[in-house]
């Protein structure tokens, strides 16, 4: 009996180990780790970088560029493309990295663009 019953968990321990080895053998975990796993580390990396100073900073100086740009434009439309494109670029930005009328510009394209003055 006891004989009996140490085959039965052998031979639990071998289907189980068959089956996690087909799993591989068919990429079935290496997709749900796809999925799971490394998305999740893809997801960190990305956070790390936009908290990064350098990629802070780049954006930092786009909004500068572009606010100068709307200042020295001479029509509505070049305006109006230009506040679209700050939208655009900044959507996922924390425009509290910013400072000054370069944040409140910025701030006013995403969510107010109809109350932009120079």
């Amino acid at each position: 009996m006891t004989k009996n019953i140490l085959l039965g968990i052998g031979g639990f321990i071998v289907l189980i180990g068959i089956i996690i080895g087909l799993s591989y053998a068919f990429g079935w975990i290496g997709v749900h780790q796809t999925k799971t796993i490394f998305k999740a580390k893809e997801d960190a990396k990305r956070e790390v970088f936009e908290q990064s100073q350098s990629y802070v900073e780049g954006k930092r100086q786009e909004a500068l560029k572009f606010y100068r740009e709307y200042q020295t434009a001479d029509s509505e439309v070049e305006k109006g493309a230009i506040v679209e494109m700050v939208a655009h670029s900044f959507s996922n930005f924390d425009e509290g990295k910013l400072k000054g009328n370069v944040k409140v510009f910025v701030y006013n394209c995403k969510y107010n663009p109809s109350v932009i003055t120079d």
